[in-house]
């Protein structure tokens, strides 16, 4: 049987549940073909149209006037280098001034735009990452912790036109947890940096706020 590891002590001192390296439950992978539209419903199946938006979604609300725009916000990207997908997670917690909160099931009609972040592992190393297995306090594992850079592409979501494209490496922020046993090759040599909800809320802040482009 794999062993499991979890959440690192030095970036939130609390341990956390296993999660795969493959991405978060519920994701889609970059392989994922072009869907249709007509069972999109809801802002977290519009993770499907981050690996190919073609023509927007129809249903969308419109993109016009000034800002803020209500914007659904995903991000794919690697935990470890033994990786084999990079997940498409929908970020729940960016926030912009002016915009109620949004949930999964938040209507696509209410949404203007969609944000699409993808990681590109970095060469350069920023810190080490301990861990501990579930269960136990002391640090039981330590990785390198490398860079990742992530580029997000805005789409106007009726239309599937792109709006703006960010790239940001982030600050240094170890994975919350990884684990080995499926999504990967076997037990991580290095972990990759992550992009918070609060600094992609930075990134995307003038593009959402503003007026329409």
């Amino acid at each position: 049987m794999a062993r499991r590891v979890t959440a690192p002590l030095a970036a939130c001192g609390l341990l956390a549940a296993l999660a795969a390296c493959s991405g978060d439950s519920g994701g889609k992978t970059d392989a994922s073909p072009e869907p249709g539209t007509e069972r999109i419903r809801t802002v977290v199946q519009l993770s499907e149209l981050c690996s190919g938006i073609g023509d927007g979604h129809p249903e969308a609300a419109r993109y016009s006037g000034d800002g803020p725009h209500r914007t659904a916000v995903f991000r794919s990207g690697y935990r470890t280098d033994k990786d084999v997908t990079t997940g498409t997670v929908l970020q729940e917690r960016v926030s912009f001034e002016g915009l109620p909160d949004l949930s999964k099931t938040t209507p696509v009609s209410e949404i203007e735009l969609l944000a699409c972040g993808k990681g590109e592992r970095g060469e350069e190393r920023e810190r080490d990452c301990e861990y501990a297995e579930s269960g136990r306090l002391d640090p039981q594992e330590s990785y390198p912790m490398y860079s990742q850079t992530f580029t997000y592409t805005v789409y106007e979501l009726r239309t599937g036109r792109v709006v703006d494209t960010i790239t940001r490496t982030p600050q240094p922020q170890c994975p919350s947890k990884i684990g080995y046993r499926q999504g990967g090759s076997g037990t991580p040599d290095k972990v990759y940096a992550q992009i918070s909800d609060r600094e992609a809320s930075q990134v995307l802040k003038q593009v959402v706020e503003g007026p329409a482009r």
